[in-house]
C-alpha cells in the first residue's frame, strides 16, 4: 500500500499550518479561513490514519 510509505513529517507541517490557518481566521474574523482550516486539519488527521495503517499492514504488529 503506497500510504504506508508516506513520511507522517509533511502530514505533522499540514496540521500545523491548518492550526495557525484556523488561528488566522479566528484573528481576523474570517469564517471560511476557519472552515478551510478546520477542514485541512480533518484532511491531515484522516492521511496520517490511513498512513498509519498502511503502515501497521506492511510491517505489522510490534514486538514488544
Amino acid at each position: 500500500m503506497i500510504l504506508g510509505a508516506i513520511s507522517a513529517t509533511p502530514i505533522y507541517a499540514l496540521m500545523a499550518f491548518s492550526v495557525v490557518l484556523t488561528l488566522m481566521g479566528h484573528i481576523f474574523k474570517d469564517q471560511k479561513i476557519v472552515a478551510i482550516g478546520i477542514a485541512l486539519l480533518f484532511l491531515a488527521t484522516g492521511l496520517l490514519l490511513l498512513g498509519a495503517y498502511g503502515s501497521y499492514q506492511e510491517h505489522g504488529p510490534l514486538d514488544f
